[in-house]
């Protein structure tokens, strides 16, 4: 698959900004990809879901935005989730 890798990053991205932000489960999140990404939101729903476990789930919803970004670059705009108690 042509986006691998930034679907790595996306995913190692998302669990960096979950660990900061003590989040345990995402229920929405919008990531902005370059025009000419393959990446979408089914794409990035099974990826995330398989090296993401326990952080996605069949009801977690993901937006993509195309935005003027650098080929292999998106961001992840919004996490919402649940939050870690204590």
């Amino acid at each position: 698959m042509h986006d691998t890798i930034l679907l790595s990053k996306i995913s190692q991205g998302l669990a960096e900004c979950c660990k900061r932000g003590k989040i345990t489960k995402v229920n929405k999140m919008a990531v902005i990809v370059n025009k000419d990404s393959h990446v979408n939101s089914n794409n990035l729903f099974e990826y995330l879901r398989s090296y993401n476990d326990g952080l996605i789930d069949a009801c977690t919803e993901i937006k993509i935005e195309i935005g003027d970004l650098p080929d292999e670059t998106a961001i992840i705009r919004n996490i919402e989730g649940d939050l870690a108690e204590g």
